[in-house]
């Protein structure tokens, strides 16, 4: 998932064996809109660097907030290592460390300590200067607020050793900070602080009292469970009060929930159809992550009970409303829910789109059927399955990958043209248009050297299995993305363009004989001089090849299609083309579907490659969802045949 920044000697850029000094580091807290290009610009200063990476993710080619720097020399490592960590880059300082293949150093937690109620004009650099002193230091970090950039008011330092660490918590645990009085304690991870906190918690939050209870009353109630060191009696913004009671010891706290959670109180809760809420007092961000979780399910089971069945309608008139809507859809089945999108004006304005529910997916796809591209009002409907924005922003970059792929000449994702290195980054020090190294050397085409026709076309690719049935005594086609074939003599280094149908083919010119356009030779000839290549082509319009050297590099491959029986993932549906995507998933879905309904494995196999990458994937991770779209489609072909049901 990382790109280079320039092409580099993999025996070079790898991590030095055992007895050498490292010359990696790790460069983290980038913002997203760092590249290569300014980290070069930043660290060429200190001396020779071998590589530079920024990570990104694999499928959205988005920054991680981390790189990697190869320096040729350890010392120059080393030295930019004191002199840029913390350095300003795009308005936030990097942090700079060794890098260090192994993670069980950075997982252990060893040497690593926390430290809080720091003040708010503490950055990293004060941080560690205050705690270099214990001992080296790994890597130091303040906690600041994503947005403003403000310190959170605490931070980290992981240091060499667990006796620094140690040292650190003796020496300045209750110290005073510019006027505050830090914390300071051994690092323990959230899991583990969240385990320990359900078992040792004496802090309670209360809620869905009446309003008007008092803090007398309050203590009223808890005192009976044990003794309390504190409480707090507030209201919310819409007056609904809640508080807090802390206990001093962990089993009274446990006692007043199981008597407390669940259960009318008469001194506090509304009315005697009400319960009283008294549960463990949470942070917000173990609130909200709870929250999420609950959220994230409720939306997979209603995604699942209603997959293929809620529709996304779009383009609609502003005379349309929610009974429009139902009206226009009714009649292809009952409808659970519907709804137009307002806007917050006054009086609202319809947005244009809105989404139509159906209780089962038979008549959803008989509404997309019919409706799509309907007249409704004055304008044409767009009708599809509604999606998330997860799953239409996936299908969004499979789409975008693609097209790249086949403007980069047909190979994988992130291997460009020629004159470019991997990812798409410009070469450092190469002239513009040309390859690196070679003054002068031709421009590079967008498309490879031998243009557009060197990719294979659809009617020169093999059929798959699934378009193969009926069909006996074909022949097998070469495989898509076959290497050219090459004269005797050496590598041949332009492809050859295939001839479309009805085309003839190109033909040698005759002694004496230019080519068409071409411009004639010395002496009135038009053949070319004895010695002397004849022209490729030089009239108006025409494509001129240029001559290759003999170390250009070659023009990439296609995207290699992986065998039937190895799972696909969207990373590799990105590296492909339409036709090979159609292919892939085309032949997964036959033997999927043959092992159920084998009779009719190529007619639905068809069928449910009109449906969109995302969704013919899904089919092949969820069995149950293929089983349910090969009975509709089953039922359909029946029907169509006036075949009796089975």
């Amino acid at each position: 998932f990382s790109t280079p920044y320039f092409p580099i000697n993999p025996s070079m850029a790898a991590q030095p064996a055992a007895g050498q000094q490292n010359a990696s580091l790790y460069v983290g807290d980038l913002t997203p809109d760092v590249t290569e290009a300014m980290l070069f610009d930043l660290f060429k200063a200190v001396g020779p660097v071998l590589s530079i990476r920024v990570c990104r993710d694999a499928v959205t080619r988005r920054s991680l907030g981390y790189a990697y720097v190869n320096f040729q020399n350890p010392v120059d490592a080393e030295r930019a290592l004191e002199t840029l960590n913390y350095h300003t880059l795009k308005g936030a300082p990097l942090r700079i460390m060794w890098s260090h293949r192994d993670p069980s150093l950075r997982k252990a937690g060893a040497g690593n300590v926390f430290i809080k109620n720091l003040h708010k004009s503490i950055d990293n650099q004060t941080l560690y200067d205050t705690f270099s002193q214990f001992g080296n230091i790994l890597s130091c970090k303040v906690a600041t607020d994503s947005m403003s950039g403000e310190s959170r008011g605490y931070g980290f330092v992981h240091f060499e050793s667990e006796e620094s660490a140690k040292a650190a918590i003796e020496k300045v645990n209750g110290m005073l900070l510019k006027s505050l009085q830090v914390y300071v304690g051994p690092f323990h991870r959230r899991a583990v602080r969240q385990k320990d906190a359900s078992t040792t918690f004496t802090n309670l939050y209360i809620k869905d009292m009446k309003e008007g209870v008092t803090e007398e009353v309050l203590k009223a109630h808890f005192a009976t469970f044990g003794t309390i060191s504190s409480t707090c009696l507030k209201a919310d913004k819409k007056g609904r009060p809640f508080a807090f009671v802390s206990f001093e010891t962990h089993e009274e706290a446990t006692k007043a929930v199981e008597e407390s959670h669940d259960k009318y109180i008469e001194t506090l809760c509304p009315g005697e159809d009400s319960k009283l809420y008294c549960q463990r007092a949470q942070k917000k961000s173990e609130r909200m992550e709870e929250m999420r979780k609950k959220m994230s399910q409720l939306r997979a089971r209603k995604m699942h009970e209603y997959s293929g069945s809620n529709l996304y309608v779009k383009n609609l008139d502003d005379t349309i409303d929610k009974d429009g809507l139902i009206a226009a859809f009714e009649k292809f089945g009952e409808i659970t829910s519907a709804k137009v999108v307002y806007d917050d004006a006054t009086p609202p304005v319809s947005k244009g789109f809105g989404f139509v529910c159906f209780k089962d997916a038979e008549a959803a796809n008989k509404a997309i059927s019919e409706m799509n591209g309907h007249m409704l009002g004055a304008k044409p409907l767009y009708v599809n399955v509604a999606q998330r924005k997860e799953v239409r922003q996936a299908t969004l970059e499979v789409q975008y990958a693609a097209r790249y792929s086949r403007m980069a000449g047909g190979g994988p994702q992130g291997a460009p043209p020629v004159a470019q290195p991997m990812g798409g980054y410009p070469m450092y020090g190469s002239p513009p248009g040309g390859f690196p190294g070679y003054p002068g050397a031709a421009p590079a085409y967008p498309y490879g050297p031998a243009g557009p026709g060197a990719m294979p076309r659809a009617g020169m690719m093999g059929a798959p299995k699934w378009a193969q049935q009926g069909m006996p005594g074909m022949g097998p086609f070469p495989p898509q993305g076959a290497p050219p074939m090459q004269m005797p003599g050496g590598p041949q280094v332009m492809q050859m363009r295939p001839a479309q149908q009805g085309q003839q083919p190109a033909r040698r010119p005759m002694p004496g004989q230019g080519m068409p356009g071409s411009r004639p030779m010395q002496g009135g000839k038009g053949g070319p001089r004895p010695g002397m290549p004849p022209q490729m082509g030089g009239g108006p319009g025409q494509f001129r090849q240029p001559r290759s050297k003999p170390d250009a590099p070659a023009v990439p491959a296609a995207a290699p299609v992986p065998a039937a029986d190895i799972p696909l993932t969207p990373s590799q549906l990105a590296n492909m083309s339409p036709e090979q995507q159609k292919n892939a998933l085309g032949e997964r879905l036959f033997a999927a579907i043959s092992a159920i309904q084998p009779e009719y494995a190529a007619k639905i196999t068809g069928m449910l490659l009109e449906m969109d990458v995302t969704e013919t994937l899904n089919l092949l991770e969820s069995p149950d969802v293929l089983n349910s779209k090969i009975g509709e489609a089953l039922a359909v072909l029946q029907a169509h045949e006036g075949e009796p049901k089975a």
